[in-house]
This record gives C-alpha cells, structure tokens and sequence, in this order.
C-alpha cells in the first residue's frame, strides 16, 4: 500500500475512532454532572443547555440555580474610582504623530485647560447651543469675570448664501449658563455681541479668583503646531492637533480667519469646540475656534486682543466698512504671483475681488482686479493685517465716518493712484452688495 492510501486510512481511522484524542466529543461525554452536589463547579454553563427543557431537571437543581442568581442580582456593585477607573478621550492624544511633542503638548495642554470652560444657552426652556470660552478679565472687587466665546452661542438664524449677504439672527434675551471647572454652574449676563468677528462677552460672577490666559500678540506661522482645546457635555476635555494654515478666505468667511489643518484621523466637526482655545506648545493662546472641523479655521490671537482692549476701552468693538472683499497676492500659487510681478511688477497686497454696489470705493473707482498696497500709508499684505489696521482707525464714536487713505493700483489702466475714501463705523457684519441685488 503507498503512502498517500496509508496517510487517508489513517485520517479514516481517526475520525472513526470513538477514543481519539482529536476529538473533544468524548470528553464531554465521559463528565458526569452530579445535580445534587453541593459545589457550584459542578452546575453546567446555562448557555450549554440552550434549547433542553428545563422540566427535566430535578427540583433541587432548579433551586440551587435560581439562588445563584438571586445572589449576584443582590451581591453589593463595586465602587467606580474616578483615577483607576479607564478614561476614554475624546482625542487622540497617543497617537504616533504626536509623538514628538507629546511633553511638550501635554504640558501645554493642562495649563490652557484651567481657563477653559463650558457654556450652554437655551431660549424659552429649549435647548440652543453648547460651547466653550475661555476667561479674559477678572475683577476682584465685583468678584466678577469676563468670559470670551462665539456669538454662535445664541445665533438663532444664519446668514443666507454668505456670510457677506447679512442676515444672522441672534437671541440677545437668551439664557445662559456657564458651567466652571469644579463641577458648578453660573449665570453668564451677556454683556456685547459682536457679528463681525463673531464675539460675545460674558459677564460671571464668581466666588474666588480664576485664571487668565496668555494671549500671544504675534500670529501662530504657517504650519505652526497648534492643538484646538474644548470641553464636552461632560466638561471633558476635547484636543485635537493641528497645523496653522493661512488660505483666502471663501465667500463663506471673513478676512480675519487663520485654518486647520488636522492630520487624517483627528478632529471632528463638534460644536462644543465653538468659542474654543487653540494654544500654540508653549500653552498660550494664538486663537479662538470658529468653524470646528479638521479643516476649520479660528480668529487669531492678534484679533482677539485688539477686540478685548476696544471692549474695556469703549464697550464696543466696530470698524470702518471698505465695501470690498480681498485675496492675498502671497497665498497664491507662485506660477501666479511670478505672472502678476511679469505683468505689473507686483508681487505683494491684496487683490480686490469684489466691490459693493453703491460703495464709495465703487464711486471712486476702484474696480474688480484691483491690487490695494496699502492703507493710510500703512503697506497691507494680508487680510488679517487689513483687520488689524482697520481697528486702528476706529477712536471710540459710533455712527461716524472716517477718511481712509488708499493706495491702489489699477490694472486696466496699468497705474498707481491715491484714493481718498469716506468709510462708515460698525459693529456690524460688513454686506457686500451688487447694485440693488445680492451679491450670492
């Protein structure tokens, strides 16, 4: 007989062989269940008797099971202890791309969470909104601190089409609550609303001193590390990691924005990171969240404290209405700034991408295309420069006009000029218009 008709007797052999040792049948066979005994190891598993009629069993057998049950039913819960107790974050913090600034980050990180708070807002008993803010100012006296977070918080109404046609709606009345980092809550009073840049302050009144941030004058650099902080239901803490972007802003934001960009896997669109921190690794504050998604985008710190010291110095925060929108010459692609300094010898400021209708800056004739260099002599480059310029100007009166020197650049007729313009304050939203019609 050849050895591949003795390698299938054998496997015949085995699997007819009552006793093979292969085969777990037997063994469960040869055990004896003893349905008197008084040890537990000999009650059989429930789940391998799944379909046995359990009239079958012996009245004692019966009686010794329901009394295990009743015993673990009754048997005391162990007692949850928060630091053992495995937290699940909403983050992730352990991956390997953090790896290099895990120290660095996680020390970060801690410190900025002391001053990171939750808020919520409801209208008429109905839920709205829940976000996060941050601390700003403390006053000992009035045991009172000033809160800064996103006018989304209230916002009942967006703006149609853009953000550059009006239109948000907000509930001034609303209630809101601030919830602090000892498990507490406090009324929040909001104190201003500002559409614009999408701020609301908030006045708490607290019984012990809080901790205020560092807010960095300078903007975080193109691809700077960057985590964006905010906290959940729970007051948890939310991190996700990200690198500064700078881009021209859509139709669908303003000029003052700085963006996200998270690695694939992190960050998610969550409102609670609205009105959020985004710190740089040294734990200070280059930001406040916007737009919470992986490719969101935040107002920079340099925004924000030019918004904080209008507030403490007017009660308000308004700017000059340009009537225009603009893209930053330097965020295009390079083929098309080299073409631009070919044509025009031109490599820097910003590019006029639409004028509103009506607008003294249509009036004088500055035109789509255009290149703005600068603003009262100031040179401008970027939007956000352009922000920080334009607050400037404003000296504390409301419902006035101001005179902004402009110098442009026009590229139909290939010639530098210097506009004059009369531009109107606002605390408003700015409204791009195209003649008697919506722009979007």
């Amino acid at each position: 007989m050849g050895a591949g008709a003795e390698r299938s007797s054998n496997k015949r052999t085995m699997a007819a062989d009552p006793t093979s040792r292969d085969d777990p049948l037997p063994e469960k066979k040869k055990k004896v269940v003893d349905l008197g005994s008084d040890s537990d190891e000999d009650l059989p598993n429930p789940s391998q008797w799944a379909g046995v009629n359990p009239d079958s069993f012996g009245d004692d057998y019966l009686a010794k099971m329901e009394k295990a049950r009743l015993d673990e039913e009754s048997a005391p819960r162990p007692v949850k202890i928060s630091p053992l107790d495995y937290y699940k974050p909403a983050t992730r913090f352990h991956t390997i791309e953090l790896f290099p600034v895990f120290r660095s980050g996680s020390k970060a990180v801690l410190l900025a969470a002391k001053f990171l708070l939750g808020i919520s807002s409801s209208c008429d008993g109905e839920p709205l909104r829940r976000c996060s803010g941050f601390w700003v100012d403390w006053d000992e006296e009035k045991k009172t601190g000033l809160v800064l977070t996103t006018a989304r918080l209230i916002r009942t109404k967006d703006a149609p089409y853009s953000v550059w046609s009006g239109g948000e709606e907000y509930a001034t009345d609303a209630d809101v609550t601030v919830h602090l980092l000892n498990g507490t809550s406090a009324k929040g009073q909001l104190v201003y609303l500002q559409p614009h840049y999408d701020l609301a302050f908030l006045s708490v009144q607290v019984d012990q001193p809080i901790n205020l941030p560092s807010l960095n004058e300078k903007d975080v650099e193109f691809a700077q590390e960057v985590f964006r902080l905010g906290r959940d239901n729970s007051l948890n803490l939310r991190i996700t990691y990200a690198r500064a972007e700078y881009l021209n802003p859509t139709m669908f934001e303003r000029h003052h924005n700085v963006y996200f960009r998270s690695p694939d896997g992190h960050g998610d669109d969550n409102e609670f990171d609205y009105g959020g921190l985004v710190i740089d690794l040294r734990g200070e504050v280059v930001g406040m969240v916007n737009v919470p998604k992986r490719f969101g985008s935040f107002i920079p710190s340099s925004i924000l404290l030019n918004c904080s010291d209008s507030w403490k110095k007017y009660q308000h925060i308004a700017r000059p209405h340009l009537g225009m929108m603009f893209k930053d010459i330097k965020l295009l692609e390079p083929a098309h700034v080299d073409m631009l300094w070919r044509m025009f010898n031109i490599d820097d400021g910003l590019i006029v991408q639409e004028v509103s209708g009506g607008s003294p800056a249509e009036k004088f004739g500055i035109q789509k295309g255009d290149i703005i260099e600068s603003f009262n002599g100031k040179h401008v480059s970027s939007t956000i420069e352009l922000e920080n310029t334009l607050m400037s100007i404003y000296k504390g009166t409301l419902d006035a006009e101001v005179r902004i020197s402009v110098g442009v650049f026009h590229t139909l007729k290939e010639q530098w000029s210097t506009i004059e313009l009369t531009a109107k304050l606002s605390e408003l939203g700015e409204v791009i218009t195209r003649g008697a019609n919506l722009l979007f």
